[in-house]
């Protein structure tokens, strides 16, 4: 099992970047490597959203819902189209209160490869081309929650 781990300070309080990173049903607006998501059936655990970009398309179960606090999804690597070489992937996404007034987004990846060999030759080029993602991600994202602290006090206001 391998695991990638990001995070980013943002000036906003907790409830603020949680009002913008918990609108799971749109990450494709802020993830670069996401064309379309949608959030098919429910809400919180259980909550199935699904994914699509030039590869292909997969869903992805929400197994952790901690209103203002963290969710985790775990991708459906089984089915027969998935699109990439892992037998497992799960995200946590994470705010963290600071002292200071200011927020920790963290996100936390666990991930294994369908076959070892995949794994000693692609994982260090896949961490590079990720971090790149995921520093993008997270650029878009606090552009919006700064944006949104600074115009309405820190009330979110979804647009």
């Amino acid at each position: 099992m391998k695991s990638l781990s990001y995070q980013r300070v943002v000036s906003a309080p907790p409830e603020t970047a949680w009002q913008v990173i918990s609108r799971v049903g749109v990450y494709a607006d802020y993830a670069p490597n996401i064309d379309k998501s949608a959030v098919l059936s429910g809400s919180g655990v259980g909550m199935v959203r699904e994914c699509a970009n030039k590869d292909g398309s997969w869903t992805e179960e929400c197994t952790q819902w901690r209103e203002g606090q963290s969710y985790a999804f775990e991708v459906q690597t089984q089915v027969p189209d998935y699109p990439y070489p892992f037998k497992y992937l799960k995200g946590v996404w994470s705010v963290i209160p600071l002292a200071d007034g200011t927020t920790k987004i963290q996100m936390d990846f666990s991930l294994a490869f369908k076959r070892k060999a995949m794994e000693l030759l692609v994982f260090g080029i896949l961490k590079a081309q990720f971090s790149g993602v995921c520093r993008k991600l997270l650029d878009n994202w606090q552009r919006e929650i700064e944006s949104a602290h600074k115009i309405s006090g820190g009330q979110y206001v979804n647009q």
